[in-house]
C-alpha cells in the first residue's frame, strides 16, 4: 500500500484479529490522504478457504490538488471458497481535487465478497472536485460488473440527479434473502449478485445500513 514515494507506505494494515482461518484488518492512514501526486496501490489476496474482513477507522479526503492529480488503485484476488468483507468509510473528493480510482476484483469459484462504498463530491458547503472511477469484477471467469463513473462539476448533476453522495453495497458470490427494508435500492446483476445504491445530499442520507446487514448475513 504505497504512495508516490515507493518507499513510503501511506496506508498501514493493522491486524485486529487472526487465526488459521480468518483475519480482521484495519487500514490505517499514516498521514494526510489524498494529496497531489499520491499514487495509492492496494493489493489484496485471500487464499482458498480463508476469510478476510477489512475495516477503515475513518473516511478519506482527497484535498485540493491545484491542477495536479492522484491515483487510487485497488486489486483484489480471492481464491476458491475465499471470503472478503470490506466496510469502507466515505471517500470525499474536495473542491480542486482530481482523482482517478480503479477497482479490479477477481473471484475464483465459490468465493464471495461484500463491499461498502460511499463517494462524496465536495465537503460541506463547497463544490465537488473531479473523480473518475473504473470498476470491474470477474467471478469464476465470467465478467459480472464493468462500470465507468466520470464525476465532476459538469457530469455529476446529470449522473447523480443533483445529489452529491453515492452510497453502494456490492455482494458477489452469494444471494441475499429478500429484505423489504433494502429491496427498493437493490439491483440484481445478470450474472449473479446484487448491487445496492442510494443517492443523497449528505452522507447520512445515503447510508445503506439494511443493505450492508443483508450482504454480511449472506456472506455468513
Amino acid at each position: 500500500m504505497t504512495g508516490s514515494d515507493p518507499t513510503a507506505a501511506l496506508l498501514r494494515p493493522m491486524v485486529l484479529h487472526h487465526d488459521s482461518e480468518a483475519a480482521r484488518i484495519s487500514l490505517v492512514p499514516e498521514g494526510a490522504l489524498l494529496l497531489a501526486d499520491d499514487a495509492i496501490e492496494i493489493d489484496v489476496t485471500v487464499d482458498a478457504g480463508v476469510r478476510l474482513d477489512l475495516v477503515e477507522p475513518g473516511g478519506t479526503v482527497a484535498f485540493d490538488m491545484r491542477g495536479r492529480r492522484a491515483r487510487w488503485d485497488v486489486r483484489i484476488r480471492l481464491g476458491r471458497d475465499a471470503v472478503l468483507t470490506w466496510a469502507g468509510e466515505p471517500f470525499v473528493v474536495a473542491a480542486g481535487a482530481d482523482v482517478a480510482r480503479r477497482f479490479d476484483l477477481v473471484l475464483a469459484a465459490g468465493a464471495a465478497v461484500a463491499i461498502r462504498e460511499t463517494l462524496v463530491l465536495g465537503r460541506y458547503g463547497e463544490g465537488p472536485g473531479r473523480m473518475s472511477q473504473h470498476s470491474s469484477a470477474v467471478l469464476d471467469g465470467v465478467p459480472v460488473l464493468v462500470e465507468d463513473l466520470p464525476l465532476d462539476a459538469t457530469t455529476a448533476p446529470g449522473l447523480l440527479g443533483g445529489h452529491r453522495v453515492l452510497c453502494s453495497v456490492l455482494l458477489l458470490g452469494r444471494s441475499a434473502l429478500t429484505d423489504p427494508e433494502a429491496a427498493s435500492d437493490r439491483l440484481d446483476l445478470e450474472a449473479g449478485g446484487h448491487l445496492w445504491r442510494r443517492l443523497g445530499a449528505h452522507a447520512h442520507e445515503a447510508r445503506l445500513p439494511d443493505a450492508w446487514a443483508a450482504a454480511v448475513r449472506a456472506i455468513g
